[in-house]
């Protein structure tokens, strides 16, 4: 394990402000227009929040950011960490119970609430005493950030905590039950940045920040790498002009999820069309020439480094990127890790892994195959849940990371399954789902999808069709079927699938069906249909719609 010199996350902050004042930092789309903010300007707009959160809180105070991504909600965060206080980010698109979950649990003294197209929805989430700082909208009845800092003066001392200090609380997306408050410290953010600069070979690069920002891979990438590599964030202003956005940025570092690739991949193929396209990528002076229109179209022409996360991406959504010059690389880390762990990166990558172990993680495999990780960027544990640490960080300091996996010959590590997710059918036999919908997902064009089978004599796939058009419904139905057995010719014979049972219902975070990172929750799904698997399993199809 190797060791890293480290910067506190502040210090890089200052001396930016310092050396790069006139130079942009934070870029926000109004339409066509783009509001950019210099570090300097960053910096005295932080300076004036951070005394007004010192002056106004005890010391040390949670204080809570609920917003979608925009340049005062990393403003904001750097605000709170120069006050000394500790953030707690909520997702922007988490429902009314978990938002007030989660400001009980964590003792909020005050809420920053920022840019939400469904605030009046979520408004009696947060308790009407709790003291609130409204920004990028004009919020009725609460503080404005601007008006604030029109009576405020900046801060003039230059705090630097302790890397031991705590820094945020990042609550998971409980896929499982309630959020747990992950306890992350300075040292964590530090680490993860200096191996990513060590590691990718990171310098001043131009992030583009849609996911949210209230998930550690988005928070440790866009913006705490940023802040460390005195990088340019620039955000998109809403789903509909998230391509256009960008277009006109040109990021030189994208990260996605692999719903977003395959969403790429879909538009292609069908403005294009699938055989047209591989014979054009064929033609030696047509295809580089296809290669960059698209590339270009997409806005991805300056990418050095493309990542994807959160989940495995279909190896035919990476060979399809291949051939258009693009080399995504996927990556793997939690919340408990601050995002931090592996990593493929360009001309070092295996293709079906998620990379080597990054400068200062551990990994080992226990002998129940489970993925063990040790690192800096570590939890100190979970908030107020001393028992439930003790069960996942082992004597050794190891993290249980609950997901299963190998490692080869190269250090190269393959996720294999997770433990939670394991089912065991009636006839004896376990079987792990991930990897079976990884393969399913791509090929159906699903939005959501979910392999289940507890105590069934085989698995059954759910999957969500709501608000999806078909033009040939029977055809559709005859390509399901053909893909069915296909799979089944592929997977382990226990792991076989008896039926796709197509639902038209909406999977969202309101019905408890998904996480707010978009993740399955398989057991609120499985409970949810369970009448209705039995009555399909009677069925004489292979194919049912419901």
């Amino acid at each position: 394990m190797s060791e890293l010199v480290l910067e506190n996350t502040l210090s890089a902050f200052y001396r930016w402000e310092k050396e790069r004042a006139n130079e942009v930092y934070l870029r926000q789309p109004f339409g066509k227009d783009w509001k950019e903010y210099t570090w300097g300007e960053v910096a005295q707009q932080v300076r004036k929040m951070a005394n007004y959160l010192k002056q106004n809180l005890p010391a040390q105070s949670k204080v809570a950011i609920l917003s979608l991504n925009c340049s005062h909600w990393v403003m904001a965060d750097l605000a709170i960490m120069m006050a000394g206080h500790i953030s707690v980010p909520i997702y922007p698109t988490a429902g009314k119970d978990t938002i007030s979950t989660i400001l009980e649990h964590s003792e909020t003294q005050l809420a920053f609430i920022g840019k939400l197209w469904d605030w009046p929805a979520k408004k009696d989430a947060v308790p009407e005493a709790m003291k609130k700082i409204g920004f990028y909208h004009q919020h009725d009845g609460i503080d404005d950030w601007d008006a604030i800092l029109a009576k405020q003066e900046p801060m003039q001392e230059s705090p630097e905590p302790s890397l031991d200090d705590l820094a945020t609380i990042v609550y998971t997306s409980g896929t499982t039950g309630m959020p747990k408050g992950v306890m992350i410290d300075y040292r964590a953010l530090a680490n993860g940045a200096a191996a990513a600069v060590e590691y990718v070979g990171l310098e001043r690069e131009h992030f583009f920040s849609y996911l949210p920002l209230a998930h550690c891979a988005e928070r440790e990438l866009a913006e705490i790498i940023s802040i460390h590599t005195g990088s340019v964030i620039s955000f998109t202003e809403s789903l509909d002009t998230f391509q256009e956005n960008v277009v006109s940025v040109r990021p030189t570092i994208f990260f996605g999820v692999p719903r977003i690739w395959l969403k790429f991949q879909q538009a292609i193929e069908n403005k294009v069309g699938k055989a047209k396209l591989a014979l054009l990528l064929k033609l030696p002076v047509i295809s580089s020439i296809i290669k960059k229109k698209i590339l270009t179209g997409l806005g991805l022409d300056n990418v050095k480094i493309a990542l994807s996360g959160a989940a495995a991406l279909p190896e035919g959504t990476i060979n399809f990127f291949d051939k258009l010059g693009l080399e995504i690389c996927e990556a793997y880390g939690l919340t408990e890790t601050m995002a931090f762990s592996h990593a493929n990166i360009p001309g070092a990558r295996k293709k079906g892994t998620i990379g080597v172990a990054m400068p200062s993680a551990e990994v080992k495999i226990s002998e129940q195959g489970e993925i063990l990780l040790r690192s800096p960027c570590l939890m100190k544990g979970y908030y107020k849940e001393p028992l439930k640490t003790k069960e996942t960080i082992n004597e050794d300091g190891f993290l249980l990371t609950g997901d299963q996996g190998e490692i080869d010959n190269d250090g190269f590590m393959r996720i294999t399954g997770r433990v939670k997710d394991l089912f065991k059918t009636s006839k004896g036999k376990y079987v792990s789902p991930i990897p079976i919908e990884a393969m399913l997902e791509p090929e159906l064009g699903v939005e959501h999808l979910c392999v289940v089978g507890n105590g069934l004599p085989a698995p059954v796939v759910l999957a969500s069709v709501y608000g999806k058009e078909f033009s040939d419904k029977a055809s559709y139905t005859t390509e399901a079927e053909g893909l069915l057995l296909k799979i089944n010719n592929v997977i382990e014979k226990h792991e076989r699938l008896d039926k796709i049972i197509f639902v038209n219902d909406e999977w969202n975070t309101d019905n408890g069906m998904i996480t707010p990172t978009l993740k399955i929750r398989r057991q609120q799904i499985e409970k949810y249909y369970e009448e209705l698997i039995e009555k399909a399993r009677k069925s004489p199809q292979k194919i049912v719609w419901c």
